[in-house]
């Protein structure tokens, strides 16, 4: 039994993450992790069509998602672990898979040349159209189809998930379990109101597959409350979550209860941040305002300006790179008058080396070390 799951318009923001600098994999070494990894969010934000076809497999436990414009199929278990893989060059109403592939081969090789890339293949006595690559984190099946490679399917083996264990600590958040108590409703496939522990924690909106999934409320006994899409259990699409013990409240999109992709926050003090999310870390493109009198507008990472940025101040701005939210490498400073400016390589936060300096039109080279000017005597 295959229940389709509605794509919802949040689910993949065409968006740039900058920071995700990483290296082009091909999909079997993504195998193992979660859902909402950097790994997969950069695989998956290279699609043209980042919108896929989605559908839960209740008696196997598997969440599948088909992206048939771009020729491939991803197979999640019950925990939103990657467990397989399979990639077509076309046919089965998927258009062919573009990116790189496992082992270095190409689509049309013949048996000789795909095991020069792998090793020998082991065939099935019964089926010489599969050739299999067992390794001990996954196997890989090549199909081949008039004696070209038209097909392949990468599936995770159990160590390889256990191994990812940190992987998938670090990508879930809260989830939703149907272990509580139904107090009204439909909690299996339609709508109610389960309740945990003596109203530790509270939901009432929609369920599917017994457990929330489609809109609803949650609310537990320390304040804390969202508002907005589930799935699987979990917060999950567009919504609105409200800590009162750490007094702020964030509105964008949720992956596995995780703040990610697109979201702005807003702090007690009066703080803020508009922008890209990874897993509950600021990380891309974004906006972090202190109060009214300070605004960056640049590269986040790790919850800190990383990158290319413009940080503007009560006295002016800097513009260039910053490291762990401090200048660090060229930038420029300049005056709110645009009267004077500096220009020159900080390190972490202080002047270093040779400085070209501006005041009311005249410049000068000085020479810095630790943000201390070097005085050079001469005779």
């Amino acid at each position: 039994m295959i229940k389709k799951i509605i794509s919802r318009s949040w689910l993949w923001i065409a968006v740039s993450l900058v920071t995700l600098t990483l290296n082009a994999q091909s999909p079997d070494f993504l195998l193992g992790l979660p859902y909402n990894s950097p790994e997969l969010t950069k695989l998956i934000l290279q699609f043209e069509d980042k919108t896929p076809t989605e559908s839960f497999l209740p008696f196997q436990q598997t969440y599948k998602q088909d992206y048939f414009k771009e020729g491939i199929s991803m197979e999640y278990n019950s925990d939103i672990s990657l467990f397989r893989v399979k990639l077509y060059d076309s046919g089965y109403s998927f258009q062919k898979y573009s990116l790189l592939l496992p082992k270095g081969v190409t689509w049309g090789m013949n048996l000789d040349q795909v095991q020069k890339k792998t090793g020998l293949l082991e065939f099935d006595p019964t089926n010489d159209f599969i050739g299999l690559l067992p390794m001990n984190n996954y196997q890989i099946q090549f199909y081949f189809e008039s004696g070209r490679l038209h097909h392949i399917v990468c599936t995770a083996t159990l160590p390889l998930l256990q191994q990812k264990l940190d992987d998938l600590i670090a990508g879930t958040g809260l989830r939703l379990l149907p272990n509580g108590k139904p107090t009204d409703g439909n909690v299996i496939d339609g709508v109610g109101t389960m309740r945990w522990g003596k109203a530790a924690a509270i939901y009432k909106g929609e369920w599917s597959y017994g457990l929330p999934h489609g809109k609803g409320q949650y609310i537990d006994s320390i304040g804390n409350q969202y508002e907005g899409e589930f799935k699987l259990g979990f917060f999950w699409g567009e919504g609105i979550y409200k800590s009162k013990i750490e007094k702020y409240t964030y509105s964008g999109t949720h992956v596995m209860s995780k703040r990610h992709f697109q979201g702005k926050i807003v702090y007690g003090n009066k703080n803020a941040y508009e922008g890209q999310w990874i897993q509950d870390n600021m990380e891309g493109q974004g906006k972090y305002y202190q109060g009214e009198s300070y605004l960056y507008i640049g590269d986040m990472k790790n919850n800190a300006f990383n990158g290319k940025g413009t940080l503007t101040t009560p006295e002016g701005t800097v513009t260039g790179s910053f490291k762990n939210g401090k200048p660090h490498g060229f930038c420029k400073q300049i005056s709110n008058d645009e009267q004077q400016w500096a220009e020159g390589n900080y390190t972490n936060g202080k002047k270093n080396g040779k400085f070209k300096i501006s005041s009311n039109g005249l410049e000068r080279n000085v020479t810095y070390e630790d943000d201390i000017e070097i005085i050079i005597k001469t005779n």
